[in-house]
Order: C-alpha cells, then structure tokens, then sequence
C-alpha cells in the first residue's frame, strides 16, 4: 500500500512541475550578447513526431527565423494558419544557453518563452528545457531576469520536460 502511495504521490509532483514555458515581456538579455550556433540552421523535427517541422534560418548574425509548419490533418490541405514564424536568440547565463524565443504577430507586444538549450554532439540534434511556468516572479527589466536564472537554474524543477529535436532532410 505505501508503494503505491508513493508511486501515485510522485506521478502528481511529475504532472505539477511539468508546464507549459515560463513567459515574459522582457528577454534574459539583449539579441546581441551571444552571435548564433550555425548547429541550429535546418529543418528540425521532434525526435517522437512528424506533425510539425520547424525550419531554421539566419535572420542576422545573432537572430534566427523559425518556421513552424505544422501537417495538416488528413483530409485537409496545407493553408497559412498553420504555420506560426518566431524570432529567436541565445542568453549565455554562466555558460548555459538559452533560447530566447518570440512569435512574430500583426501586433506590438512581444511576449518572451524560455528554453535551455543543449546540442547532442551524438545525434546531431538538440534539446530543450522550457523554464517552467510556475513561476510566479514578474520582471520589468531583462538584468533581473537574468539574475533569477542565475540563482534558480540549477534546480531540477525550474525545467518542463525536455522536447529532444533531429534534423530531417538537407
């Protein structure tokens, strides 16, 4: 009875820590502190899925262009809803980076999504570790948030779970 006490009580601590990304209105730095990983450019998919591609390119020397192309249903043709365009960077934070990653809208505001990012020299592929969106901490300037990072980084439960991305065709 105890183990499956335990067993359900961290199946429930896994379900609470696990998020969708921290987000913000403010980045962990400015676009210009840390040049792009030409590791990134390509089409990319998740290691477990076909239904979206992402496609990455070089926007600047220190800014990417992400394509999200996501497969249509069965059935339905391809249309331009189902595509979203980001605009991404990297945070070095203590030797870590982070994917500083922003939709491209018809409006004004910009809102900030967190991932660490880590290349698999093995597969040639990625990982991300979205900062997770538990937590409750606001920030109005990017020097805070970058301090915060710094300080809580370390811990297991500032992460959502990993996305493990492979690079697909040319």
């Amino acid at each position: 009875m105890k183990k499956i006490y335990l067993l359900l009580t961290l199946g429930i601590c896994a379900l609470l820590f696990t998020g969708c990304p921290y987000k913000s209105e403010v980045t962990i730095d400015t676009p210009t502190s840390v040049k792009i990983d030409t590791r990134m450019l390509g089409k990319w998919q998740q290691r477990n899925s076909e239904d979206v591609t992402y496609v990455v390119t070089k926007k600047d020397d220190n800014t990417y262009s992400i394509l999200e192309k996501n497969k249509p249903q069965e059935g339905q043709k391809q249309s331009a809803d189902d595509n979203k365009t980001y605009n991404a960077f990297l945070s070095d934070v203590d030797g870590t980076k982070f994917l500083n990653v922003c939709e491209v809208t018809t409006d004004s505001s910009k809102i900030y999504y967190f991932y660490k990012l880590e290349f698999n020299d093995e597969t040639n592929g990625f990982s991300l570790y979205p900062v997770s969106d538990y937590i409750t901490e606001t920030f109005t300037a990017s020097a805070d948030l970058k301090k915060f990072i710094q300080q809580y980084k370390s811990l297991s439960f500032f992460f959502g779970t990993k996305d493990e991305y492979i690079k697909v065709g040319k």
